[in-house]
Formats: C-alpha cells, structure tokens, sequence
C-alpha cells in the first residue's frame, strides 16, 4: 500500500474499500471508548471519524473495537498444537500477532526445529516473528537432543533474515555475569544485525542487575515482586 493511496482516503475523497461504523474505538493510551467511522484502505487504517459511502460496510452494532493484541513471549510447542492449529486457536481470542521463541523443539531437534517452526507458520493468518533459542541446553549441567552454537545463530539469521527478530530469553545469567565467551558472541552475533536482546532473570536486583543490562538485554518477563519489577523498569538513560 503506498502513501498516496491513503491520503486521499484518509481526507475523504476517495471512498475507502471498507469502513466500519457505529463502532466504539478504544483507545489504549486514556481507556476512553470513541464511537466513530473507521476507513480501511487496503490492509491499513486510513482514518477515524466521520466518513461517507465505502465499497463495502459493516455495522459494528456497538461493538468494542481495539488493537490486536501482540503476545512478546510464547512457546507455541507448550500448547501441544502444531503452529496452525495454534494460529486458529488464539486468533479469534483477539492474539493477531506472536514472538515465538522454539526453545523447547530446540532442545529436541536443533536447527531442524527451528526451520520446521518458521516454514510452518508460512502463510498463517497470525503474524508469527521468532526469537532464537539462547541457551540449547539451557545450562552445562543439561542433557538434551541437540546443541546449538554460535554458527547455527549465523546460519539462521542467514536463512531467515525478515522471521527472526530477537535473541531468545538469555536465561542463563550466571554466564553472562561471568563473561561466558560463548553466550556473549551469541549476544553480540544479534545485535550485529540490529535484532533486540530478550530477558530473563528471576530475582535478579542490584549491581547484578546492572551487570545484566550491559549485555543489551531490555526485557525481563520474569519478575515476581512489585520492588523488582519497578527496578527492572526504572528508567535510566543508559538503559533505552
């Protein structure tokens, strides 16, 4: 869809290909609810507010209309579905989106998993993005089916450059505070590629929480206290 198109949209002189009314919007930033017209050009939202004719109309009956929602953090292989039978199942419960990270198929099959993963959420009505496994195993101390390394990370980012968007929860935190060279070259390989470091560190506070975060790691789905997640989501300059 190019800017062009939508402008004229977006003004109201061209008629969009489908405008919803009666519609009460919510927006997500105040929680106030909004009845108005939304003009849908193509796949995008052209405007809100109050519209003529459109090719197509539907009657939104006073219905509740909000953002879909982006699930940041999910293991598609613990719903025990194949991933289109999952897409099936969270779509119409409002889940539009998904950063799937394969950890657990990982663990049995490698880089197979991985690429069985992506190709099979190939042409899905859910959008699905993925974060690579950090940790397969997840420790030393661990046994499991396959290993992946710092060249797999490569390889992968190679094959499928536009899916993956992030390196997996780095659960494995003792090793970053002790400098593993391993797992920092794993951090390092995707951030290269401008792709975003995902978290995990129960319990994690203090000088070791500032450790942690030198390693470009902005997230933390882990948190079990009110104190640590407002120190985790304190903001500091250094931090953003």
């Amino acid at each position: 869809m190019k800017i062009r198109d939508l402008i004229p949209v977006a003004l109201g002189d061209v008629p969009p290909d489908v405008l919803v009314r009666n519609g009460r919007i919510l927006d997500v930033f105040s929680g106030e609810l909004e009845t108005a017209d939304i003009a849908i050009c193509g796949k995008r939202i052209a405007g809100i507010g109050a519209y003529g004719d459109a090719e197509r109309t539907i009657d939104a009956a006073g219905s509740i209309v909000l953002p879909g929602f982006i699930d940041a953090h999910v293991h598609i292989e613990s719903s025990l579905l194949v991933p289109r039978q999952f897409a099936r199942a969270v779509l119409r419960r409002g889940t539009t989106t998904v950063i799937a990270d394969p950890h657990e198929i990982a663990n049995v099959l490698g880089t197979a998993g991985i690429d069985y993963m992506i190709r099979a959420t190939e042409g899905v009505p859910l959008e699905v993005y993925f974060a690579l496994p950090s940790a397969v195993p997840a420790t030393r101390l661990e046994t499991a089916g396959a290993y992946l390394g710092t060249e797999d990370m490569v390889e992968l980012l190679d094959r499928h450059a536009r899916r993956v968007i992030a390196l997996g929860e780095v659960m494995n935190y003792p090793s970053v505070l002790a400098r593993d060279r391993e797992l920092l070259t794993k951090i390092e390989i995707l951030r290269s590629r401008h792709k975003k470091i995902d978290g995990h560190a129960p319990g994690l506070t203090g000088k070791r929480l500032n450790a942690y975060l030198c390693a470009f790691i902005r997230s933390d789905h882990e948190c079990t206290t009110a104190s640590e997640a407002r120190e985790k989501g304190s903001s500091c300059p250094w931090r953003a």
